[in-house]
């Protein structure tokens, strides 16, 4: 991060950045929270990087060289306090003698009400907010509503519906929309990235090997047409759950499910999309549910999804 880091260069969220400037430019009325909400990959983790360095700069305008600037750019900054991203592990209230860190009862007893060190304020950054339990979502409340006068939240979600509506109602919810597939393009070449046509609007990178990225390919592609397609489809996939050779590291049947949607919804799209409208909405939903908090229902999930792809197909 450098001089350069401005909110001006944020490509593609002109709604999102009428919201960041006038906060930006006028830190003392930003509201006690802030919700980043909008699809994965569109931007909101870099935006808010890009609008708290800007916020808390000694001279207002993400100089790169006063002492908040340059703790930003160490990731040293004192009046951050950014939780960690995880996508699988839900943020909890904490032990109420000795609480770990990163829950609730930790941030509001050693971090909250402390005065900031540096800046004129203090943000406190939650990457997963959907992530967080209820118990600490319900102790979180008091704190909203009381928040020191330093102390700004900003919460970020993939969806609303990932929060409660009495956290939702108490912040301002600043929308994040896929981006313009010319310009997700652009920032792929720039960042010397390949970029696949079934990411759409989205930047988000895949943890899966090219080997294993064109198989998945290779298995739908012009071939999902027919219930006997749709048949070995599932058959190859639940084989590959078990035996995957080309993704030997790190392998995720969650993460495997969610590309083999993203490849069957470009393929969906090709062509006759008015047709295959009833298909696309199957596997929109197919992914909504891979998404939501449970766990091991991922071959129930893709049995319904196969099975009305099949039927869709009979007809």
């Amino acid at each position: 991060m450098s001089i350069g880091f401005q909110l001006e260069e944020i490509r593609g969220q002109e709604k999102a950045l009428v919201f960041l400037k006038k906060y930006a430019n006028r830190p003392n009325l930003i509201p006690p929270l802030l919700i980043f909400h909008g699809p994965e990959g569109t931007g909101k983790e870099s935006a808010a990087e890009r609008f708290i360095r800007h916020s808390l700069c000694l001279e207002g305008n993400s100089c790169g060289v006063c002492a908040s600037c340059k703790a930003f750019m160490h990731h040293s900054h004192p009046d951050i306090v950014w939780f960690p991203p995880d996508k699988n592990k839900q943020i909890s209230i904490g032990n109420e003698e000795n609480p770990e860190e990163f829950t609730i009862r930790w941030l509001i007893r050693t971090r909250l009400y402390y005065k900031p060190h540096i800046s004129k304020l203090r943000f406190i950054v939650i990457p997963e907010a959907g992530m967080i339990g209820n118990e600490a979502e319900t102790a979180l409340l008091k704190s909203l509503e009381e928040a020191p006068a330093f102390t700004r939240f900003l919460f970020l979600v993939d969806s609303l519906e990932s929060l409660k509506e009495t956290i939702v109602s108490r912040g301002v919810c600043i929308p994040f929309e896929y981006l313009p597939q010319k310009v997700v393009q652009e920032l792929h070449r720039k960042e010397e990235k390949e970029y696949f046509t079934f990411q759409g609007g989205s930047m988000k990178t895949f943890d899966c090997p090219k080997e294993a990225l064109d198989l998945i390919i290779s298995k739908v592609r012009d071939k999902v047409f027919t219930p006997l397609h749709i048949l070995h489809l599932e058959e190859w996939i639940i084989d590959y759950k078990d035996d995957h050779p080309e993704w030997k590291e790190g392998f995720s049947f969650k993460d495997l499910l969610d590309l083999v949607g993203l490849v069957l919804l470009q393929e969906f799209s090709k062509t006759q999309v008015e047709e295959n409208f009833p298909k696309l909405d199957a596997i929109f939903r197919f992914k909504k549910e891979l998404h939501e908090r449970i766990h091991g229902q991922e071959n129930i999930i893709l049995s319904k999804l196969m099975h009305e792809l099949s039927l869709l197909a009979a007809k």
